[in-house]
């Protein structure tokens, strides 16, 4: 795995939880970063939502890693 570099951008954002019993915590994805992400593919936001899926990466490092990746078909 690359390794993960000071980021630039920083902003805090409460967590919530979903679901029965709150099995689920939900974290927003700042809008800055998929339109970024949506520009590097030539892509709208809506286009871009559409073709990825967010992955979470975490396992023995501090924090978890989102990472974007296409869905197949």
């Amino acid at each position: 795995m690359a390794e993960i570099k000071d980021a630039t951008y920083k902003r805090r954002y409460r967590m919530r939880a979903v679901g029965e019993g709150g099995l689920n915590i939900v974290v927003s994805i700042p809008r800055v970063v998929i339109e970024r992400e949506a520009e590097k593919h030539e892509l709208t936001i809506t286009e871009f939502l559409q073709r990825f899926k967010a992955v979470a990466q975490y396992d023995n490092f501090d924090g978890i890693r989102y990472t974007f990746e296409e869905i197949p078909g």
